[in-house]
């Protein structure tokens, strides 16, 4: 791992709202989005921002709307808001494009941002996430095989109990949730033990149980309003963005159908990446390989 100087912490205004982003490298240099999923945040990415100190790349980590530093509006929550505040972080921050790089549900915005707003996406790495339509059309078809993709997206359906949850016992579950999904032989590293304490911080943020579920509220309940199939509509079979999708072997949720079919929307040059030993978080578990990923598709 190489040292770099500590990100700078800014603040973006589009639509709006604030979001707060975590930046580093020359503001000349290529820009590089960094999305975190449910339950993160810039943080996430601590362990892959030295890695990348010496590429010649301007590094963006966001907190999303609802997280962390962020405003934490009551609405706008659903894929098409987020893609279009990542957008706008884009331009705040002085650049055209980016590369982005979206973790879990950022790798779904990531998707989104492609789709709709094409020229600031001039490619695409998901981690451990899957195309919108994709994760939709498994889901429905084969429920038993993604029931680790949709347990937790379903459980935040109820009212009130899954904040309850969130935040019972100090946020012990998203220690424990953290734990669970990365990969066993991660779980009991100091690195591992670090960033479960800092997404048991982030969690008891104000308001954070609350609006991250509303993310995943979103996402089922779209499913069966007329926003839905709109939302559906408004994403080509192909993205202009070359797209690398990245899962770990060990993740509970990975499916190599579900990969192939993800990277076949993607645009010419666009391949699937499978990290072997590595859970969940392939940023945080092998931060390294995911910035020769990172390196390869600029």
């Amino acid at each position: 791992m190489n040292s770099s100087p500590a990100p700078e912490h800014i603040y973006v205004h589009t639509r709006g709202i604030r979001l707060h982003v975590a930046v580093t490298g020359p503001r000349t240099a290529p820009l590089v989005l960094l999305i975190h999923g449910f339950g993160g945040g810039w943080f996430d990415w601590t362990e892959l921002i030295p890695e990348l100190a010496d590429a010649p790349v301007r590094l963006a980590a966001v907190d999303l709307r609802g997280y962390g530093k962020s405003d934490k509006t009551p609405r706008g929550y659903d894929l098409t808001t987020a893609a279009s505040d990542m957008c706008g972080v884009i331009r705040g921050l002085g650049h055209m494009d980016a590369l982005v790089v979206g973790h879990g549900e950022g790798g779904l915005i990531g998707w989104t941002m492609a789709a709709h707003e094409p020229e600031r996406v001039r490619g695409l790495v998901t981690l451990a996430s899957a195309h919108p339509r994709v994760v939709a059309r498994s889901a429905l078809l084969h429920p038993v095989s993604q029931w680790p993709r949709l347990r937790s997206s379903l459980f935040a359906q109820l009212p009130r109990w899954p904040e309850h949850r969130l935040l019972r016992n100090n946020a012990e579950k998203a220690v424990r949730t953290f734990r669970y999904s990365a990969a066993p032989g991660f779980r009991d590293t100091e690195v591992c033990a670090h960033h479960a304490e800092l997404r048991r911080e982030a969690m008891q943020v104000d308001k954070v149980a609350h609006l991250s579920c509303e993310y995943r509220r979103w996402t089922v309940r779209s499913r069966f309003r007329p926003e839905g199939g709109h939302f559906d509509r408004t994403l080509p079979n192909h993205t202009a963005a070359p797209v690398v999708c990245v899962d770990g072997s060990m993740d509970r949720a990975y499916n190599a159908k579900i990969a192939k079919w993800s990277a076949a929307r993607g645009g010419q040059g666009s391949r699937t990446e499978v990290l072997y030993g590595v859970g969940h978080f392939p940023h945080i578990e092998d931060p390294a390989a995911v910035a020769r990923i990172i390196l390869g598709a600029e």
